[in-house]
């Protein structure tokens, strides 16, 4: 997933001497296939270079480049490869979501990719629970796998609470060198206390071991009772309570069933996430601190005033973005350059929140609208 460092370092590089050639690269992971689309890619790159800015050799550009020219075009699972090449510096990023083939020639480094990869991907823990036993798979970069437990887990219920006997009524625990006794109570007493007994367990191992120093969501695998009995009882500030898979996991399959829990989940939070950005949007709009006009919302951002910008993933408008909030469409680089990646790169760098988004993602049917720190009326 792309992070707080990957948007500082292209950042960091739109404060260097452009204009930037970038490129985006999907990677098939066939070799001649991902080689002849680089190589046409970078020949592109020379003729925009040579046909916007004419003063400008690729020479100052070719170094960014090199490296990829002759060496490996993957990176373990990655999807796409992007290069940001400046003229005086460089930045590359592997991308873990789909990426277009393209090339470009603009005033700033194009930062929508890296932006869309941030809204497209995410981290999170699967506690895939049955009533006996558990398994944790760990998603990073949506990536899932299964977590190598170690032998002090309480994976199963009775390797955590011992084995059960029974005489004269009376149930007791044996687990090692101890006895322990559950009461007089009836079997079904017993096995609600033993169930609790191990939920609490299963809950406080994850907790300690995995949530509280990883700090990403716990999303739970459960059938709808014992998602129930063990929400009841978890003390896990991690636990999502909205995002939940209400199914009995398959344990002795997990590593086969995680790409389909996995998308179970990324839909689940794309639902979420556009209803809640859709709430927010509407109650922007009702108190007058939404703006889509692009002349206000170019003064806006110049301002510092945009707290939240929403941008259609596949959204282009010719023009870039100057230091006074005008929009320069004159040149030949301005009519090339996309005005929605400048407007995006100052928001980030002011820091505002930039989402890049699917078109039934977004919270309008603009390609572009904005909320405002403060009432639209401060930009009259």
């Amino acid at each position: 997933m792309a992070n707080h460092f990957d948007l500082h370092a292209a950042l960091t590089l739109a404060t260097q001497p452009g204009p930037f050639v970038t490129m985006t690269l999907p990677v098939t992971g066939v070799p001649a296939t991902d080689r002849t689309q680089f190589k046409s890619l970078l020949k592109q790159g020379k003729e925009r270079l040579l046909a916007v800015v004419p003063d400008r050799t690729w020479s100052a550009y070719a170094d960014a480049f090199e490296p990829f020219d002759h060496g490996p075009l993957t990176n373990g699972s990655a999807s796409g490869l992007l290069i940001m090449a400046g003229a005086t510096d460089s930045y590359h990023y592997w991308l873990h979501s789909p990426v277009s083939a393209t090339v470009t020639v603009t005033y700033q480094p194009n930062v929508l990719p890296i932006l869309q990869a941030r809204d497209k991907t995410s981290d999170y823990d699967l506690l895939l629970l049955g009533q006996k036993s558990f398994e944790l798979a760990q998603v990073r970069s949506g990536r899932p796998e299964l977590v190598n437990l170690p032998v002090d887990a309480p994976a199963t219920m009775d390797h955590a609470l011992g084995t059960e006997q029974r005489g004269r009524g009376r149930w007791q625990r044996s687990a090692g060198e101890h006895t322990h006794y559950s009461g007089t109570g009836s079997l079904d007493t017993a096995k609600a206390a033993d169930q609790r007994n191990y939920y609490m367990m299963v809950d406080s191992y994850v907790s300690q071991h995995y949530s509280n120093l990883d700090q990403v969501p716990l999303i739970l695998v459960a059938s709808a009772s014992d998602q129930g009995n063990f929400r009841k009882i978890s003390q896990n500030a991690y636990l999502d309570p909205a995002v939940r898979l209400v199914q009995n996991p398959n344990l002795a399959a997990a590593n086969q069933t995680l790409a389909a829990l996995t998308l179970g989940v990324t839909e689940q939070r794309h639902v979420q996430a556009t209803q809640i950005r859709h709430d927010a949007y509407q109650q922007a709009r009702q108190g007058e601190q939404v703006v889509q006009d692009l002349g206000a919302l170019a003064t806006a951002t110049v301002q510092g005033q945009v707290l939240r910008l929403w941008l259609r993933e596949d959204a282009s408008q010719p023009g870039h973005l100057t230091e006074k909030g005008e929009v320069l469409t004159t040149t030949a680089l301005s009519r090339q350059n996309n005005l929605y990646n400048d407007l995006a790169l100052l928001v980030s760098r002011l820091g505002g929140k930039v989402e890049v988004l699917p078109a039934d993602a977004m919270p309008t049917l603009s390609p572009v609208a904005a909320q405002l720190r403060l009432r639209a009326a401060v930009l009259h």
